[in-house]
């Protein structure tokens, strides 16, 4: 859904059988080319019979719905953050969507994401993201019913973690299981924090302690920046600020000088190349990754 999304419209009209075949054989070779490989082979011709509308969910869906079959299971979920962005076409498609909001400081997401190939890298900009995806969490939970939506803060999942999933369960329907906490000494949790430096964490006990790094990480302008951006919704989910709050409104009101962007922007984009080098040569799969990249920019550049 993040990669292919905002270019569905480059594919035509999806009712024509050609157009939306096309969409899936792209959608499915994205998957194939993850860099943490399934070990399922998604079958298209099934997945264009199953899907449930002639959109890119749809294919979501059928392609999530035939792995969960090939693993024995009986639901599926997903975890990517940038679902947010597509809760519509979720609710349009399922009767009684559960979602799980997990909100973690904004500063310590900006601490988080420097050493991550996921996503921005400077503060500035991760601030920007994690604000609007708030926003857009903060207008689900207003709309939907307590038994489809519910709030999860990374700060108490971390620091007393059986209560919180145990909380998770109840609210998805499920029995809690004591190995739900003991996910590091799983082999597919060992294989994948070999992967990447940024998943390495998979196979390590629960950090418990592992909040307002951005304290010693970030510096003072850091801090700033951050908060400036996430005001409103640091506040809204119960994080202290660290700076004055009439500064920090005086200072949101007001257009960031071109100075103090284009200084973000070149730090923005050096940190984006030194760790995509970096992650080249210490990731396992960094070549599916850069191949996936490519396969994206040139099938839809011959649409």
């Amino acid at each position: 859904m993040n990669e292919l999304a905002h270019r569905v419209p480059k594919y035509g009209d999806l009712s024509q059988e050609p157009n939306f075949r096309k969409l899936i054989d792209h959608a499915v070779r994205v998957v194939e080319l993850h860099f943490a490989p399934w070990d399922v082979v998604i079958d298209r011709e099934l997945v264009f019979k199953e899907a449930v509308g002639r959109d890119l969910y749809s294919i979501k869906r059928a392609i999530y719905e035939q792995y969960m079959r090939a693993k024995g299971k009986t639901r599926w979920g997903c975890k990517s953050t940038f679902m947010i962005h597509h809760t519509d076409l979720v609710r349009k498609y399922h009767k009684t969507p559960k979602f799980i909001h997990l909100v973690r400081d904004g500063r310590d997401v900006a601490v988080s994401a420097r050493d991550s190939v996921f996503n921005h890298f400077h503060p500035y900009y991760v601030a920007q993201l994690w604000a609007h995806q708030q926003q857009l969490a903060i207008k689900l939970s207003r709309e939907l019913p307590a038994d489809q939506f519910m709030t999860v803060h990374y700060e108490n999942l971390t620091a007393t973690p059986e209560h919180e999933v145990r909380r998770i369960c109840a609210f998805i329907g499920e029995n809690y299981m004591e190995q739900m906490l003991n996910y590091a000494s799983r082999p597919d949790s060992v294989r994948l924090a070999g992967i990447s430096k940024s998943w390495e964490n998979i196979s390590k006990p629960i950090l418990a302690n592992n909040t307002k790094k951005y304290r010693t990480k970030l510096t003072a302008e850091e801090i700033f920046v951050v908060e400036r951006n996430t005001l409103q919704e640091l506040q809204y989910f119960g994080y202290t600020l660290e700076n004055d709050l009439d500064t920090l409104q005086r200072s949101a009101a007001a257009p960031l000088p071109a100075s103090q962007r284009l200084k973000y922007f070149l730090l923005e984009k050096t940190s984006a190349i030194s760790t995509g080098l970096i992650a080249m040569v210490s990731d396992k799969n960094a070549y599916l990754r850069l191949k996936k990249r490519f396969f994206i920019r040139a099938a839809c550049a011959g649409l």
